[in-house]
C-alpha cells in the first residue's frame, strides 16, 4: 500500500511535465511559423542601364490579374517606357534583369486581359503578337539592320542568305517579295556533302522574305515568313476568337523594322495571316513605343 501511495504522485507528475513540454514545442513552433510569416520584405532595387535609363525592381510578388493594370517601366537604351502592366509579355512587367518584351492579341492588336497569359495555353500563344525593341548604339543602326539580309556569317554563299539568291515576285500587299528558292538551297547543300534527310532540305527550314524602302532606297524593312510551299496556316477562327487548329505547328512571320530617330529597331512576331497588316502591325508597335516614353 505504501509503495501504490508513493508511486502515483510522481506518475502524475510526470504526465504533467509532459504536457507542459508538449505545450512548449507547440509555442515554439507557432513562434517560428509567426516569424517565418514576418520575414522582412525584400527592399525595391533600382536597374539602369549603360545609357543611363534608371527603372525600380519591386522585388514583390505581383498580381497579374489586377484590374486596373498597375503602370510599369522598362528601359530600351536611353528611353524610359511606361505601359499598363498587361502589356507585357508576362503581364507582370519587366523581369528581374530589366528585360522584357511586349505581347497584343492578333487581330486586335489590343493587350490581353489582365491574367489572360497566365498558364499560357495554345491557342493563346498562337494569337500573340510579340514586340521586342533593340536599341543600337554607336551609329550602327542601318548596318545592323542591313545584317538582317546580308550575309555576313559563314557560310556566306548559302543561297538563303541573301536577296540575289532568292527568287524576287511582284509586290504582295505593297512589299517586294524575295522567295525562297528551293532547287539552289539544295543543290548548294548536296554539294557541300549534306544527304537529303538533312532539316535544311527542308522549306520548314527556311523563309521567304518581303521587304520595303525609304524614300532613300534603303530597306527600313525585312519580314520573314514560312515559306510559300508550306499552305497549311496552323491556326483557324472559333468564336471570333484565333486558335491553334490540331495540326503540327503553325505559319509566321518576323518583322524586323527601324525607328530612326531613336536609334532602335524593332522585331514584331505573328501568326503569318498578320501580314497582310503589317503596315498597321508596324504603326501599332511603333507607337507603343513613341507615344508611352516618358519625358
Amino acid at each position: 500500500m505504501v509503495w501504490r501511495k508513493v508511486v502515483a504522485p510522481v506518475a502524475m507528475m510526470a504526465l504533467h511535465m509532459q504536457k507542459i513540454f508538449s505545450s512548449a514545442i507547440a509555442a515554439l513552433l507557432l513562434l517560428g511559423a509567426c516569424a517565418q510569416a514576418e520575414t522582412p520584405r525584400k527592399p525595391p532595387r533600382s536597374l539602369t542601364n549603360e545609357q543611363g535609363c534608371s527603372i525600380t525592381i519591386d522585388n514583390q510578388p505581383v498580381n497579374a490579374y489586377q484590374e486596373p493594370s498597375p503602370i510599369e517601366q522598362a528601359c530600351i537604351g536611353p528611353y524610359l517606357l511606361e505601359l499598363p502592366q498587361n502589356y507585357f509579355s508576362t503581364q507582370m512587367g519587366p523581369q528581374h534583369d530589366g528585360s522584357f518584351s511586349l505581347a497584343l492579341e492578333y487581330p486586335s492588336l489590343e493587350p490581353f486581359k489582365p491574367g489572360e497569359r497566365m498558364n499560357l495555353s495554345v491557342d493563346v500563344a498562337a494569337r500573340t503578337v510579340r514586340v521586342n525593341y533593340s536599341h543600337i548604339r554607336n551609329g550602327r543602326l542601318w548596318e545592323v539592320m542591313r545584317n538582317r539580309y546580308t550575309p555576313w556569317i559563314e557560310p556566306v554563299d548559302a543561297p538563303q542568305k541573301s536577296l540575289d539568291a532568292r527568287i524576287r515576285g511582284e509586290l504582295v500587299h505593297g512589299l517586294e517579295p524575295y522567295y525562297i528558292d528551293m532547287d539552289k538551297v539544295r543543290a548548294y547543300y548536296r554539294e557541300n556533302g549534306l544527304p537529303e534527310t538533312a532539316s535544311v532540305m527542308e522549306p520548314t527550314f527556311h523563309h521567304d522574305w518581303f521587304v520595303s524602302r525609304d524614300v532613300s532606297g534603303r530597306i527600313d524593312q525585312l519580314i520573314e515568313c514560312t515559306p510559300r510551299q508550306i499552305t497549311e496556316s496552323g491556326v483557324e477562327y472559333r468564336d471570333g476568337k484565333m486558335v491553334k487548329k490540331r495540326v503540327t505547328g503553325f505559319a509566321g512571320c518576323k518583322q524586323h523594322f527601324v525607328i530612326e530617330e531613336l536609334d532602335v529597331i524593332v522585331l514584331v512576331e505573328y501568326p503569318r495571316e498578320g501580314l497582310t497588316n503589317w503596315e498597321r502591325i508596324r504603326q501599332r508597335a511603333r507607337a507603343l513605343l513613341i507615344d508611352n516614353i516618358k519625358e
